[in-house]
């Protein structure tokens, strides 16, 4: 029969739990191991499926399942909060069996910037000779090697596990992306985060979240962690103060830095130059004002090298040397990587929301000497309501712009197209509809002219295009340089 989870006795010491051996939790029915106990979660696009599940896993040798409903079988418990509860286990579990030093956790949340910053952390970190790993959008990994990630913030259970593994290897410190959906599915819980730092919000997953509100209260669950130690938090951003709320309500008192590119706070910028080789600005703190020399294209990418120095230093390292080190940075791929033709400059950026696209496109103007291009499109099985949003956000920014396909997944691409051209004027504008993405870029790489900046976005670092639910290969940094070459080669065959 089903057991209510509260009725076992000392539920925090795993060991406790069973008479059998013990090794651990599994979310997979199918990869279920003998001594695992199967966490049965109940699935949102198939939870049909959940009892099924839980039945191979016992077949399997799971020694017992625990599901957040009662499924109606023996040797299964019942706990409804399990996804909150069950990174806790996972970390106790590989504590009691392998004990060891746990790295130094610093977190990163935002709708952009998480990867950039987490990444820059890590290669601070880095160049002040510790081991570092990061775990986001482009990879899990101590520097230089990552493996590619299935989520922004892993299960649980693989969190847990990837920072056992990236301690025994070595890392000191962690420097990780919390999403949204991560912090309010718990897939944190059991991570002792020290530095928390926020970027910033706008438009995201609202498919999820159901309003921005809610989404903003979602990323404030990182500065509420009873580890933290210190909140670093961009006073520039809208909802900032949701943040600053949240850090102030935490009992672990954490100490709050604020930092701003137009504003009073506890690191400041000022003097900001531009250039394509990048970007200097002065940085004033109370340890007095220095001047940063950055490789970075872009003024939001001002904003990600100082929360990332601000983590730096509060990890205990000193900012004039940190400082001193920011033009060996290199940043995250398909984060504003330059791809350069004689006087043209290409640009491949993850920009997939509207307030991205526009700071993309708005920072580059600074540096463009002729016309600014867009090329994008949407994500299928995503939030419709952005997609003519995005649209109206190249319009302003650009010209000329290329629609094309982005990861149409299992939606209809005509379905995407005719949303992204919804209430949209294109009547002042230089558009081409173009649906193959790699002819898309085929075009622009042709027709850009001397001092033309042409940005594709949306993909990032994505080595795939998702059609009908299948990924078949697609590099945007690799489909530029490839077009640029076959451009450079016909441009410079003698006539015949």
């Amino acid at each position: 029969m089903m057991i209510h989870f509260q009725d076992i006795n000392d539920v925090e010491n795993p060991k406790a739990w069973m008479s059998e051996p013990f090794h651990g939790f599994s979310l997979d029915s199918r990869e279920i191991q003998q001594g695992q106990i199967f966490i049965a979660l109940t699935s949102y696009s198939q939870p049909e499926k959940t009892l099924q599940f839980a039945q191979s896993a016992l077949q399997n040798g799971a020694l017992a399942v625990i599901s957040e409903t009662d499924l109606g079988i023996e040797n299964a418990w019942i706990c409804p909060d399990v996804r909150q509860r069950m990174g806790q286990w996972q970390k106790q579990y590989l504590q009691a069996t392998q004990p060891l030093q746990t790295a130094h956790i610093l977190a990163v949340t935002g709708t952009n910037g998480k990867t950039t910053i987490s990444r820059l952390v890590a290669e601070l970190l880095m160049l002040q000779g510790k081991k570092c790993a990061v775990m986001g959008t482009t990879g899990n990994g101590i520097l230089p090697n990552l493996e590619a990630s299935s989520h922004t913030t892993l299960d649980a259970l693989q969190m847990q596990n990837s920072l056992h593994q990236f301690a025994k290897n070595g890392a000191e410190f962690v420097s990780l992306e919390a999403s949204s959906h991560g912090l309010e599915q718990g897939r944190l819980n059991g991570c002792e985060i020290e530095i928390a730092a926020y970027s910033n919000l706008s438009r995201d997953h609202l498919d999820y979240h159901g309003t921005l509100e809610a989404y903003a209260e979602a990323k404030s669950l990182l500065f509420k962690f009873a580890t933290l130690k210190v909140a670093v938090i961009n006073m520039d951003d809208a909802h900032a103060d949701v943040m600053l709320n949240a850090a102030s309500s935490n009992l672990s008192h954490p100490k709050v830095l604020t930092y701003s590119t137009s504003k009073a706070a506890d690191y400041q910028v000022f003097g900001i130059k531009y250039s394509l080789e990048g970007a200097s600005f002065h940085l004033k703190t109370s340890k007095g004002e220095f001047t940063v020399n950055s490789p970075l294209l872009g003024h939001f990418n001002i904003e990600n090298l100082v929360a990332s120095l601000i983590v730096a230093e509060q990890a205990g390292f000193d900012l004039k040397q940190l400082i001193a080190d920011v033009p060996k940075l290199k940043g995250a791929p398909g984060r504003m990587q330059v791809i350069r033709d004689a006087d043209r400059l290409f640009v491949v950026d993850y920009a997939h929301t509207p307030d991205a696209l526009t700071q993309v496109l708005k920072t580059l103007k600074r540096h463009v000497e002729n016309q600014l291009w867009a090329v994008f499109g949407c994500g299928g099985d995503r939030d419709r309501g952005k997609r003519p949003l995005m649209t109206k956000a190249a319009l302003e920014q650009a010209n000329p712009i290329i629609i094309t396909s982005d990861n149409p997944r299992t939606e209809d691409p005509e379905q995407i197209f005719a949303d992204m051209k919804r209430d949209v004027d294109f009547s002042q504008h230089d558009v081409h509809e173009i649906r193959d993405r790699r002819e898309a870029i085929k075009y622009a790489v042709k027709h850009a002219q001397s001092g033309d900046i042409v940005v594709i976005a949306g993909k990032g670092h994505e080595d795939y295009q998702e059609i009908d639910g299948v990924r078949h290969w697609f590099d945007d940094v690799i489909e530029v340089q490839s077009a640029v070459d076959m451009h450079r080669h016909k441009t410079n065959s003698p006539v015949q």
